[in-house]
């Protein structure tokens, strides 16, 4: 089923915005052109990724520093990955099917 999150003529670079579906949170965020969903919870203690900093398209849990590639959601430091979601599109709407 889609899920429509956000109009896509609202997206910019440094969009970051999050959702809930049920009992997923997500985050969508727009980077150098690049548009990411994920998973709005560190795999390692939950903790919320809405304020991570990111640089090239590495995202950083504010809480304790681990780094997630966006596109992939594996981390050079820890066994865990981060869950990624493909964004979905429909007419001027982008979002996710769950």
């Amino acid at each position: 089923m889609f899920y429509p999150l956000e109009k896509l003529h609202l997206l910019h670079d440094g969009y970051r915005r999050a959702f809930r579906i049920g009992r997923i949170d997500l985050l969508l965020i727009q980077e150098d052109g690049r548009t990411f969903l994920i998973e709005n919870s560190c795999p390692h203690m939950q903790a919320p990724l809405t304020h991570g900093a990111i640089q090239q398209g590495v995202i950083r849990c504010p809480m304790h520093g681990l780094e997630f590639n966006l596109l992939t959601g594996r981390s050079p430091s820890c066994a865990s990955s981060l869950k990624i979601f493909m964004p979905a599109y429909e007419g001027n709407l982008i979002g996710v099917v769950l």
